[in-house]
């Protein structure tokens, strides 16, 4: 009975997952993780054919372009310039979410990698209910239900993002190391591994499973020391795919496409960030999250000792790093979010146990408690932008193959926010105008048409006012002709060649895209 109910609850999460998934690469993140897919898949392609170009590809027009830092300009949403390859672009996340989406990539195209997202999320739900059954059968499977519902799961559930394959594989790590099998340490050391490869900055987590091996106390020291150790091992390769990539990438095992450590992380943004997680965490997933706090007085142990630590280790990697005011930062957290849902559900059936409710009775309120907060967090997902992000998100596809069919195969598109998904959907060259030097728009367009490219001008409207700021001395920039195309009244593209004609009485008409 229980095992059909985790199996309908794991349904539901992934039709959900499948259903209002937004599948669009548009924003930095889900261009970042679906170009590298690309890439790495084209590497394989190469390697069967026995001719290997590498990763990194040189745009020569980045290279030859006249204006200040103009690398920067050809790097499109989710890349910055390659500090290893001339001309190149490397992307700012890391490599793991998109090594796991390149058999879905070779097997069914592109697209078919945003197929990983709804596996995984059924990973995640199956490894919550594994660690929650270690305080109890009925506990398991009342976890999984609160961590489909959860608003933050469901969320980011929907785009090809790495925070559920990674909070999949960190509660992978953790059933499996809290289990009773002489193989246990080793499969939760190659789930670590594969944790650390997706979120390279959350290895902390795995040095808490590795000294939860070490110091557990049901077993002897040879036992301990025997687990720890072959955990350690198998947790290598992750770490060493992670300094080999960004060696290759960014020119030091150590760096990142993030930045610099002084440029993200700062003490004074512990308070702030303090203050928004905690409150983020309370009015998503109800006061109720708090019940964890009483775990170990009720629940002592070092099951729950091992969850509260990765949870403070998790929450304290990210307070000290950039201030965000949207409440889907929360994601920062999800690693370790479940775990905290496993100690409400397991602090819930204590209680119930402690007044001596009578077998039959404790089931049935736990399951009605626990029912009541799932549905206060489908509630709670509802009244946030989770099951319309599908159709907010829409504009990038349809930009992007707009571009692909009706530009010319020689245009390039000079824009901002769209420039993932122009080159994703449109398969064209962009040129990012925010990270264009504001002295050059003109001469850049000259310099892309003697190179034998035709420019376009692709915005989201509200990027508009900052485009005619950015670039006030230029003619181009005041934006007073009427657009080529009009996309879902969000998305307009301008031809710099009609503004003449236009002024000169010939007017261009636009046309008008659903």
């Amino acid at each position: 009975m229980r095992g059909f109910a985790l199996a309908l609850v794991i349904g539901a999460l992934m039709v959900a997952a499948v259903r209002w998934g937004s599948w669009v690469a548009g924003g930095s993140d889900s261009y970042c993780y679906m170009h590298q897919a690309e890439r790495w898949a084209d590497v394989l392609g190469q390697l069967a054919r026995g001719r290997v170009t590498g990763v990194q590809v040189a745009e020569p027009l980045a290279i030859d372009a006249p204006w200040p830092d103009a690398e920067r300009a050809f790097a499109p949403a989710g890349h910055v310039p390659s500090p290893t390859v001339p001309g190149a672009i490397v992307p700012i996340c890391p490599s793991g979410l998109s090594l796991a989406m390149v058999p879905f990539v070779l097997a069914g195209g592109p697209r078919a990698a945003f197929f990983v997202l709804p596996l995984f999320a059924a990973v995640l739900v199956a490894a919550t209910s594994v660690f929650g059954s270690r305080f109890g059968a009925r506990v398991g499977v009342l976890s999984s239900l609160l961590v489909a519902a959860s608003p933050i799961v469901l969320y980011q559930a929907i785009q090809p993002m790495s925070d559920v394959p990674a909070a999949a594989l960190w509660m992978l790590a953790v059933a499996l190391a809290t289990g009773t099998s002489r193989r246990s340490s080793l499969l939760s050391g190659v789930a670590t591994s594969a944790a650390i490869v997706i979120r390279p900055n959350l290895v902390p987590l795995g040095l808490v499973i590795g000294m939860y091996l070490l110091l557990r106390p049901e077993r002897t020291w040879p036992q301990r020391l025997r687990s720890a150790a072959m955990y350690a091992l198998v947790c290598a390769p992750g770490c060493a795919i992670v300094a080999l990539t960004q060696e290759a990438f960014y020119g030091s095992p150590l760096a990142s496409g993030y930045g610099s450590l002084a440029s993200l992380f700062a003490l004074g943004h512990v308070t702030s960030n303090l203050g928004r997680y905690l409150g983020w965490l309370v009015s998503t997933h109800t006061p109720a999250i708090v019940l964890a706090v009483l775990a170990p007085w009720l629940l002592p142990g070092s099951l729950t000792s091992l969850a509260l630590v990765m949870f403070l280790v998790n929450l304290g990697l990210y307070v000290p790093y950039v201030v965000f005011d949207d409440w889907s930062y929360l994601r920062f957290l999800l690693p370790t979010i479940p775990l905290l849902l496993v100690l409400v559900v397991a602090v819930v059936d204590a209680v119930l146990r402690r007044v001596r409710v009578r077998a039959p009775g404790l089931a049935w309120i736990s399951v009605a408690v626990v029912a009541g907060l799932a549905v206060l967090f489908v509630r709670e997902t509802r009244a946030r932008p989770t099951f319309v992000l599908q159709q907010i998100e829409a504009r990038f596809e349809r930009a992007g193959i707009f571009v692909g069919t009706r530009l010319p195969p020689n245009a390039i598109v000079i824009t901002s926010s769209e420039s993932g998904s122009v080159r994703f959907y449109g398969r064209r060259k962009t040129l990012v105008w925010d990270q264009l030097d504001p002295a050059w728009l003109d001469r850049a367009l000259v310099y892309v048409r003697t190179r034998g490219y035709e420019p376009y001008l692709l915005f989201e409207r509200r990027e508009e006012p900052d485009f005619r700021q950015r670039f006030a001395g230029s003619a181009v920039a005041r934006l007073d002709w009427p657009p080529t195309a009009e996309i879902g009244a969000q998305v307009r593209i301008y031809r710099p060649e009609d503004r003449d004609r236009y002024l000169r009485g010939a007017l261009p008409g636009t046309e008008f895209v659903p």
